[in-house]
């Protein structure tokens, strides 16, 4: 448990850094300037901490499936955050992070329809909503869905690999293996047959205890990552306020003990 203890320390440090910035950050003029993007990236790097953190907490009981559970959700919310983090750096506007905002508020509402419609439809399998226009007023169902087809976690990775600088391909195999394991996790997820398989594998310790301390470190990785990669945005117009903040969170990213050679985030954080 000595490299469990070595990951919680460092995130702990993370945290104390975040309490020392994070003050200076409701009066950053990234604030005022992308205020869309700005509610973004603090809504993925909360939401991914709080994942980040039931991780961990799984770890410590030895409760490596629901550690699985939610390494797959950390992994959209982080690839989700990288989308808005490349579009913005690519526009340097809120563009982007507005069409997001919009098309998957509007994705939502939509799934959360049809789940009402099923509903329906188990008393009444003849019951048809035909008011689609009347609840989507600025866009059409069809225009909403197609938009929504960019944010699918394999889109993104696509997007990423073609975003990124051709001459490092050694941030691809993070992205190729990514896909891999997000599709294992579903097993976790949906409770099928694989996920039961493995857990009988992960009953020796040895291998349980290896696993339970990659997830950890790939955990705090991506949750680091996300303030990192918030920081090098909000200093780009507050440098004095937020570059001690990013080189101090920097440093400590590279402390974390490494996942292992599957899945290992590092090489994707290059900056």
């Amino acid at each position: 448990m000595e490299k469990l203890e070595k990951i919680r320390e460092i995130d702990d440090e993370i945290f104390e850094c975040l309490q020392e910035y994070f003050p200076k950050v409701k009066d950053c003029n990234f604030k005022k300037d992308f205020p869309v993007s700005f509610v973004l990236i603090l809504s993925f790097d909360t939401s991914a901490n709080f994942i980040k953190t039931g991780i961990l907490d799984c770890a410590e009981t030895d409760n490596l499936y629901g550690a699985k559970i939610l390494f797959r959700s950390l992994i959209e919310h982080y690839l989700r955050f990288k989308y808005i983090f490349f579009n913005w750096t690519k526009t340097k506007s809120d563009e982007t992070s507005e069409k997001y905002f919009i098309f998957s508020f509007a994705n939502d509402e939509i799934n959360s329809v049809k789940a009402e419609i099923s509903k329906m439809q188990l008393y009444n399998p003849l019951y048809k909503f035909d008011s689609w226009d009347d609840l989507l007023k600025k866009y059409s169902k069809s225009e909403i869905e197609k938009q929504s087809v960019n944010y699918t976690y394999k889109n993104i990775i696509k997007f990423l690999i073609k975003e990124m600088n051709k001459p490092d391909e050694s941030q691809i195999p993070f992205l190729g293996n990514i896909i891999t394991e997000y599709s294992k996790l579903s097993s976790y997820v949906h409770g099928s047959i694989l996920a039961t398989n493995e857990t009988m594998e992960f009953s020796v310790e040895s291998k349980r205890m290896t696993e339970i301390i990659r997830i950890s470190s790939l955990a705090t990785q991506m949750s680091a990552s996300i303030k990192l990669f918030s920081l090098i945005m909000l200093l780009q117009n507050d440098r004095e306020k937020f570059t001690e903040s990013y080189l101090k969170i920097d440093a400590l990213i590279k402390k974390i003990p490494p996942a292992g050679a599957s899945l290992q985030l590092v090489p994707f954080i290059k900056h």
